[in-house]
């Protein structure tokens, strides 16, 4: 019997999960969202990070829009993602959330004269995705921003996946490109994928 291959898995898992995303309603993802940043915020790698890599979110994603609320109260850098032309490296610059301006393919952005902040700097990174395993792995849109970013990020720097629970699946498949992950929020629990990579952010 042929068993698919890798990147045909992801296709009709990607298909899969943002149909089921979708079918969740708008005061669903809220609630949802709401609580993920409830515990977010509870993470100690998250509340000892100086600088919080995190995205603007889009369409029917995880909002951060309270995580980075309470970031921003709490004093901490927000770095935002920026993709230039060309580029499967994402770069990220700072500014406050309202600051934020359209960018590329209907993304939101910091604007042009915004701080960069290098890689090198960031303590924590929030990211999308569409589909996640307990394991650390990650289904993103398959264009490979965020793994090659998550790869190039300090090995100090703790990298979260936000998600609902119902992106979580017993096992996503992997390339050997795919980045993984420590952490995984859903609205229902903390997964550690990696142990005690929940804690604070460590020197190296």
């Amino acid at each position: 019997m042929t068993h698919p291959l890798p990147a045909e898995r992801k296709r009709a898992l990607r298909e899969e999960m943002l149909a089921r995303r979708k079918r969740l309603t708008a005061s669903e993802r809220e609630e949802a969202s709401l609580a993920i940043a409830e515990r977010v915020a509870s993470l100690p790698a998250f509340a000892a990070a100086r600088t919080v890599a995190l995205y603007a979110s889009m369409g029917a994603e995880v909002s951060t829009a309270e995580i980075a609320r309470r970031a921003h109260a709490a004093g901490k850098r927000l770095a935002w993602p920026r993709l230039a032309p060309g580029a499967l490296r994402l770069t990220f610059a700072a500014c406050p959330p309202g600051e934020l301006v359209s960018g590329r393919a209907g993304t939101r952005e910091p604007p042009p004269d915004a701080p960069a902040v290098p890689i090198s700097e960031i303590d924590c990174a929030l990211v999308p995705g569409v589909a996640f395993d307990e394991r650390g792995g990650r289904l993103g849109r398959g264009r490979g921003h965020y793994d090659a970013t998550l790869g190039a990020l300090p090995r100090r720097a703790v990298r979260v996946g936000l998600a609902f629970e119902v992106q979580l699946r017993a096992e996503v498949p992997r390339e050997a490109h795919d980045a993984s992950l420590d952490v995984v929020v859903t609205e229902r629990r903390v997964v550690l994928a990696r142990p005690g990579a929940g804690g604070a952010p460590s020197g190296g």
